[in-house]
């Protein structure tokens, strides 16, 4: 069990790693929603955090690109709220939290078409098991025959990180193009008895874990095993997490217009791996002539919300 360096302070009022190695003795950490202009750019910090040697680090977030960044403590200008309220980030919070439910669940009578548009993803479960490499050899294999660059997210179980650091270092160091998402950290499924306590102890768990290991977290989150309560979306909020669903799984028929396909790559799902593979060879000439995009998750959401 991580050892919780936290100071909740919540008010209800391409890949990047972190560059200094030494960034892994958190001090400590805060939840914050901060509206900023920082370095001339419009950005949203939403963690302070200070490390042992005393440094001092915000994690910032991107209202229109939805990347993150951890940025060293700078000077910046405090913007109003109603200054965001036109940006990807704000109308996407707006979006889940009036609907209540997750970004893209299964929904019956969706359009049907040749042309899709997917953000792939993939979760990274507590496992003792080799992470299955076939998955991500795969997405390179496209890039080759596409000639670009594939965006995706790995959702990441602190558990996970903590027992595969050879598998994570073979992650971070083969040019994959991927967001860091939050899959809590012993990926329990949430039942009544689930506290907003214990879902955010399992949230900062996993974001100290991934920090500590040269990762920076990503503003995405997904619910273990997809369940989740209608409260979980308020919590999900006032952390500036967006959370997404899935609405197409490897091997069905029917694939959506605007799909987030999920295939995990933990080693406990080889089939799923496999059949990633034959809908990827299946489709080669869509992959090629644009019919099937591969889109980065602001480029989907963009898509899926209008």
């Amino acid at each position: 069990m991580l050892i919780l360096l936290v100071f909740l302070f919540i008010s209800f009022s391409n890949t990047i790693f972190c560059l200094n190695a030494n960034l892994n003795e958190l001090k400590s950490y805060r939840f914050v929603e901060k509206y900023v202009l920082m370095n001339e750019k419009k950005l949203i910090i939403i963690r302070e955090m200070t490390f042992y040697d005393e440094e001092e680090f915000y994690l910032c977030l991107d209202p229109e690109k939805l990347n993150t960044s951890l940025i060293k403590k700078t000077n910046y200008i405090l913007l109003d709220k109603k200054d965001f309220t036109n940006s990807l980030y704000w109308k996407v919070k707006t979006h889940f939290l009036s609907n209540q439910n997750t970004i893209a669940e299964v929904k019956k009578n969706e359009k049907i078409t040749n042309h899709f548009r997917i953000l792939l993803t993939t979760d990274l479960c507590p496992s003792t098991n080799k992470m299955d490499y076939d998955f991500y050899i795969t997405i390179k294999d496209i890039e080759r025959v596409s000639s670009f660059s594939i965006p995706f997210i790995i959702f990441f179980s602190g558990k996970w990180i903590e027992i595969h650091k050879d598998d994570l270092m073979w992650l971070k160091t083969n040019n994959l193009n991927f967001l860091a998402g939050n899959h809590t950290y012993h990926h329990h499924i949430i039942k009544d008895e689930f506290s907003e306590e214990k879902l955010i102890t399992e949230i900062t768990n996993t974001e100290l874990m991934m920090i500590k290991n040269g990762i920076v977290p990503s503003c995405f989150f997904r619910f273990p095993g997809l369940k989740y309560k209608k409260e979980n979306l308020n919590v999900l909020a006032k952390l500036n997490l967006i959370p997404l669903g899935v609405n197409f799984w490897i091997g069905q028929k029917f694939i959506p217009e605007n799909s987030i396909l999920l295939v995990h790559s933990n080693g406990k799902m080889k089939v799923e791996v496999n059949m990633f593979k034959k809908f990827t060879r299946g489709f080669k000439a869509k992959l090629t002539d644009g019919n099937i995009r591969f889109l980065s998750p602001d480029e989907w959401l963009k898509m899926s919300l209008q």
